[in-house]
């Protein structure tokens, strides 16, 4: 903290009058469900960003990102999104979001420093929007529920960045506990904490640094198919009314629907009952259920959603390596995210992730790219420090 502290005392020769610390995430399961109002389940890790932030004497909005060595200046009469501001546009969707709201924000300094791998797909820019909700809410709205930010924030998502609400992010950035996974239910504005048993086991993401430059569009016509799928589906006077309802016997009626995309939504059907099913079996330390679950998901990302590639399916199985039959150990490993590259995580006693990380080794021998492994633990959501 004091590290920060002292960046931002140097930037603009005044102290910061609020220090707030939010964590990156990764999701175990159901991160691609949200459309169809699933669940998710998620997790806050110990690698956070910082945001220092201090009043000025005008309307604007100074931000200096220290990890970047980057400088922005945006005005409160100019609060627009423009692509070459990239990572700024995550701090002016909040502000934006807040004054929509009826909130007035001052000008202001602000100081980032984040220590989240970048481009991992471990919600650096989810941490900064919820940073700043939590530092404007301490400062100009003091009685703002958390209901309330969620819905700020979500609107700064959905109108002013243009993307998908991003429940999940939101609620594990800020509702989070240490030792505990969270569980998002996208039809409610809350969410649920279920201990993660970290005195046994161990927690270790890799970074498979494949490039992903079309994973966006791909994920997002993967997406697409599904809802289009549904929409044919409702034509059935037999259809619910919520994908979420929807089951796979109902969809087997269906017949023109092309088998690429029947599968994918398999997979969305499944998944979100996966969540309901690993939630319960965490809850009854039946780890080995569990582990059977987070794998069969990724089965499911590889052959059905069809978003994994060759490297990430090399790291997943170079984990299951570590099960032993009739042992009943928490051994499971999932690529999370977006897909096509980005990250795995792999769950396993503690005892073996020596070994693990032994393994990978070959890892860019064979596929030419250098992984980054970072061992996490559950962490907290946002807070004030």
């Amino acid at each position: 903290m004091q590290k920060i502290v002292s960046f931002h005392h140097d930037e603009y020769e005044s102290a910061p009058v609020l220090t707030v610390s939010a964590p990156g995430r990764f999701h175990l399961l159901g991160e691609h469900t949200w459309f169809a109002k699933g669940n998710t389940l998620s997790m806050a890790i110990d690698y956070r960003l910082y945001l220092c932030v201090s009043e000025r004497n005008d309307q604007n909005f100074r931000l200096f990102s220290v990890s970047l060595g980057e400088r922005k200046k945006i005005s409160s009469s100019n609060l627009k999104y423009r692509k070459e501001d990239r990572w700024a546009n995550s701090v002016k969707a909040v502000i934006s979001s807040f004054m929509e709201y009826g909130i007035q924000i001052p000008g202001l300094n602000f100081t980032i420093l984040s220590e989240i791998p970048p481009d991992a797909g471990l919600g650096t820019p989810n941490a900064l929007k919820a940073a700043c909700a939590i530092a404007l809410r301490k400062l100009y709205a003091p009685n703002l529920d958390e209901p309330t930010l969620v819905a700020i924030l979500e609107r700064a998502n959905t109108h002013f960045l243009k993307t998908y609400a991003h429940r999940a992010d939101i609620l594990c950035a800020l509702s989070a506990k240490k030792g505990h996974c969270i569980r998002t239910d996208h039809h409610k504005v809350g969410a649920e904490l279920f201990p993660f048993p970290e005195d046994r086991y161990s927690i270790v993401l890799t970074d498979s640094r494949v490039p992903r430059v079309l994973a966006r569009e791909e994920l997002a016509m993967r997406i697409q198919e599904c809802i289009k799928a549904y929409e044919i589906v409702k034509t059935d006077p037999d259809a619910p009314a919520d994908f979420n309802q929807l089951t796979e016997s109902i969809l087997e009626e269906i017949v023109d629907i092309p088998e690429s995309v029947r599968r994918r939504v398999i997979f969305i059907i499944r998944e979100s009952e996966s969540v309901r099913e690993a939630v319960n079996a965490l809850s009854h330390n039946e780890f080995v259920q569990f582990s059977r679950i987070v794998n069969r998901s990724h089965e499911g990302l590889r052959d059905r959603f069809e978003i994994s590639c060759p490297e990430l399916d090399w790291l997943v199985k170079r984990a299951l390596e570590f099960v032993i039959p009739d042992v009943p150990e928490l051994v499971c490993s999932r690529m999370t995210g977006r897909g096509f590259g980005g990250c795995t995580y792999a769950i396993l006693p503690k005892i073996h992730v020596d070994a693990y990380l032994k393994k990978l080794e070959d890892y860019e021998r064979i596929f030419g790219f250098k992984p980054v492994q970072y061992q996490v633990c559950a962490s907290d959501g946002a807070c004030v420090l």
